[in-house]
């Protein structure tokens, strides 16, 4: 804003006091910054040494100058001669540019805060740009193009936007308190009251021209998600205006949805005091909901023969905006031949909405299948008097063919393969299992209770189980195995 002429006497006064203080004091006042001008390329516009933040070109003379892209935010501006200048896709927020010449000059970009203040205009263009919070109070000469400008609570008092052409800007909360606007074009901008300039007679400064409640219908609480899609719940705000005054309990100031859909319709109702009814809607894209994820092929705590293992995928759906990136598959853990627990993670599935789906975790076993008893014999009567019993047997995969002899050592050596005894009358009678390099074949002994029973109405069980790292389970059998097997006692 200009100062005043006292202002600027103080101001006088102040120096010369301080001069006079230095010199009776014998030291030197302090000297102002110095401020050092770029050089503007005639031909090309280029600004030498280049634009950068909070830089001092206060009272520079950058006529012509090209600036596209250029960071400077919080840059002193002031007064400086920026005819015929360009700045699209500038940083200017918080740079100050009061008193400054921007005749026929081009802005876009970060304008944010901005301070424009007592700024000649004249012919000044600025399009798609924030310019929140801005202070554009008493601008100069008018005819100013805004197409497309963030004005939200943006200072304009007094200023002079004569001849200008403001179409599509937003002026919500903008003081325009004494703005002129004679002969200005006013097309699809939003007023300081949230209302559609297009209720109004001649733009937002003049008399609202609606005889019956009309809504400028604005989303002012949700979540944005991508490609249109809101992903919370949305709020619409009306800003109902009417020439007549509106019956604040017929009214609604905003209304929220939480459905989803493609399409989901928002809508309200307004009655004046003239019992005119007005109506307002709005449709939106709402998804909430994060994409499902299942896992096929395999099942939760699911055990599989070596060799025959399904293999796990991730299955990606969604209700509403639909997917946009299938879960990436991948097994974790177990053993290096594919045997173990083994763990399906399915991972960023994200559906258009941009909702992300959490990882879904899902173990299973794979394991050795069981080859056969080589002894005893299946459905074999044994001897009680023998007190043992020697079992042997090989593990394979599901085809048959025995697992490597390291394996079955290995195994064997951290004890994670055992035979078991059970049946009427006793309680379960394990015995770790040790490998026979000879052979190669497995061979435990099992003890005998003394109080097994006898004959063939009395069957007992022999279960081979194995431990790959999820606790002990019962081989699945191959092709030609029983696991358990039944035997009898005499």
């Amino acid at each position: 804003m200009r100062r005043n002429a006292g202002a600027r006497l103080a101001t006088g006064v102040a120096a010369l006091g301080l001069a006079v203080w230095s010199v009776l004091v014998g030291v030197a006042a302090p000297a102002s910054a110095t401020v050092t001008c770029p050089t503007v390329d005639a031909m090309t516009g280029v600004v030498t040494p280049a634009p950068a933040p909070s830089v001092n070109w206060a009272g520079c003379d950058l006529d012509g100058a090209v600036m596209t892209g250029a960071d400077l935010a919080g840059a002193d501006l002031q007064g400086a001669n920026l005819t015929q200048a360009t700045a699209y896709n500038a940083d200017l927020a918080n740079a100050n540019l009061s008193g400054a010449t921007l005749t026929q000059a081009n802005l876009s970009g970060n304008l944010s805060g901005v301070n424009m203040s007592s700024a000649a205009v004249l012919d000044l263009g600025i399009s798609s740009a924030n310019m929140q919070s801005a202070d554009l109070e008493n601008l100069t000469s008018g005819l100013v193009d805004f197409t497309g400008v963030s004005l939200q609570q943006a200072d304009l008092q007094g200023a002079d936007l004569d001849n200008s052409q403001l179409q599509s800007d937003n002026f919500f909360g903008a003081s325009l308190a004494s703005v002129t606007d004679s002969s200005t074009f006013w097309s699809k901008d939003i007023c300081p009251n949230g209302a559609s300039s297009a209720y109004y007679a001649d733009g937002c400064l003049s008399a609202v021209a609606v005889s019956t409640p009309s809504a400028t219908p604005t989303v002012t609480s949700g979540t944005v998600g991508d490609n249109g899609w809101y992903t919370s719940a949305v709020t619409v705000t009306w800003y109902w205006v009417d020439s007549n005054s509106l019956v604040a309990a017929e009214c609604p100031a905003s209304t929220s949805t939480a459905t989803q859909g493609v399409a989901v319709v928002i809508s309200a109702s307004c009655t004046d005091s003239a019992g005119n009814v007005g109506q307002g809607s709005l449709t939106e894209k709402i998804d909430t909901t994060p994409p499902v994820v299942t896992i096929t092929g395999v099942t939760k705590g699911g055990i599989y023969p070596y060799g025959l293992a399904p293999q796990p995928q991730c299955l990606t759906t969604d209700a509403y905006s639909g997917v946009a990136d299938n879960a990436v598959t991948e097994v974790l853990g177990g053993r290096p031949d594919g045997t173990g627990v083994l763990t399906v993670e399915c991972a960023d599935a994200t559906d258009e909405a941009g909702n992300q789906a959490p990882p879904l975790y899902e173990s299973y076993q794979v394991v050795y299948a069981f080859g056969g008893f080589i002894s005893p014999r299946v459905g074999s009567t044994l001897s009680v008097s023998s007190r043992k019993i020697g079992v042997r047997f090989v593990l394979t995969n599901v085809s048959g063919t025995p697992i490597a002899p390291d394996v079955a050592a290995a195994l064997a050596s951290t004890y994670d393969v055992r035979a078991t005894l059970r049946g009427p009358g006793i309680t379960p009678v394990p015995a770790s299992c040790a490998w026979n390099t000879t052979g190669n074949y497995f061979q435990c002994g099992i003890v005998i209770p003394r109080h097994v029973r006898t004959g063939h109405k009395n069957p007992y069980w022999i279960t081979v189980t194995e431990n790959l790292g999820g606790g002990y389970v019962t081989a699945p059998v191959d092709y030609y195995s029983q696991n358990p097997a039944p035997y009898y006692f005499k």
